[in-house]
């Protein structure tokens, strides 16, 4: 059965990394290549989330007391005057939470050679495979051992940046992991510098 690439939102090992990309780096992206990109995706980090658990206290009292009766009354009507409030700043708190918990810089480490990118949360140092050419598929390494990367820099000497990931599905894709190729293209937090870091075929 086919699918439409739409269907798909990157590969399944990257999905909760994967979020909307800036315009202005997609296009950089996708003008850098000569080959098709059918979405391109920034890199994100979900890092140093707390949950906070609101709990409201109510008056304990005996069941004839009419003080807790008219306390709980106004509690009920004082409730339903802030539900639409609450409602209203819910969003604006969650975008809040969301900004304070997610992490969109990254150091870079990288093995050309090997098909090898790594990047690691400059917030919380969590390692996030973007890509390993030899263990995509499951297959495993003859030796076992993964080969090194190396820390790529900025010309600018910057080693923090904003990651975007290109793929290309074929028209007649089979799961998410089905691409033809793989682009990866950074900004660099420091001086703004644009650079297509990674770009290969899968095979």
């Amino acid at each position: 059965m086919s699918h439409t690439p739409d269907h798909h939102k990157g590969p399944l090992h990257l999905q909760r990394n994967l979020t909307v990309c800036t315009e202005a780096l997609g296009e950089v992206l996708r003008s850098a290549v000569a080959h098709s990109v059918t979405q391109v995706h920034s890199l994100y980090c979900r890092c140093g989330q707390s949950q906070f658990i609101s709990k409201t206290t109510m008056p304990t009292a005996t069941l004839g007391d009419a003080r807790v009766a008219e306390a709980r009354a106004r509690h009920i009507e004082s409730s339903r005057r802030l539900r639409k409030a609450k409602e209203e700043s819910a969003k604006a708190a969650d975008e809040e939470a969301d900004r304070r918990g997610t992490c969109r810089f990254f150091a870079i480490r990288i093995n050309d050679e090997a098909g090898i990118v790594d990047a690691y949360c400059r917030r919380c140092e969590t390692r996030i495979l973007v890509y390993d050419r030899d263990l995509y598929w499951g297959i495993k390494r003859q030796t076992g051992i993964t080969p090194p990367t190396y820390p790529y820099k900025c010309s600018c000497g910057g080693h923090a940046f904003e990651v975007a990931i290109g793929f290309d599905y074929p028209d007649e894709v089979l799961d998410e992991n089905d691409i033809n190729t793989i682009t990866v293209a950074v900004r660099c937090v420091s001086c703004g510098e644009d650079a297509v870091i990674y770009d290969d075929e899968a095979t």
